[in-house]
């Protein structure tokens, strides 16, 4: 019989090889999200751009530039990985698109790229939504 030591390093030998293995994934845009209305009405184009600067500043992220429509975003994560993506955005929609990255093994060849960067975007993706459902857009009573 196999001591469980043994077994127990045999164990942790092949999480080892199996996370090393893992150092690429595809490539994640987030696809078009659709804004819902809050409280009956839509958000206007002003409202949406307040979320998604909420939403990525909440994860991290900083705004690069902003112009209507778009807004472009940075993450930089223990001074030695760094992700930026494009925002795009309308009074119904948002997407959020790969524009560059640092040490995170882009090949643009094989569309693939390390897996915490879509991770990264997913959680900006749900914050952004969350924002978008803030009770701070609601109208105000007078």
């Amino acid at each position: 019989m196999i001591p469980r030591r043994t077994l127990f390093a045999l164990f942790l030998i092949l999480c080892a090889v199996s996370m090393a293995c893992r150092k690429s994934a595809p490539l994640y845009d987030a696809p078009a999200k659709d804004i819902p209305a809050v409280s009956e009405r839509k958000l206007s184009l002003d409202e949406v751009r307040a979320a998604i600067i909420r939403g990525a500043s909440s994860r991290g992220w900083t705004i690069e530039s902003q112009s209507p429509g778009l807004i472009t975003a940075n993450i930089m994560v223990r001074n030695k990985h760094s992700a930026t993506v494009d925002i795009h955005y309308t009074e119904t929609s948002f997407d959020i698109k790969y524009r560059d990255s640092f040490n995170l093994n882009y090949n643009p060849k094989t569309g693939t790229i390390h897996p915490n960067y879509d991770r990264w975007v997913n959680y900006l993706s749900e914050s952004i939504r969350r924002e978008m459902h803030n009770d701070s857009l609601l109208p105000r009573a007078q």
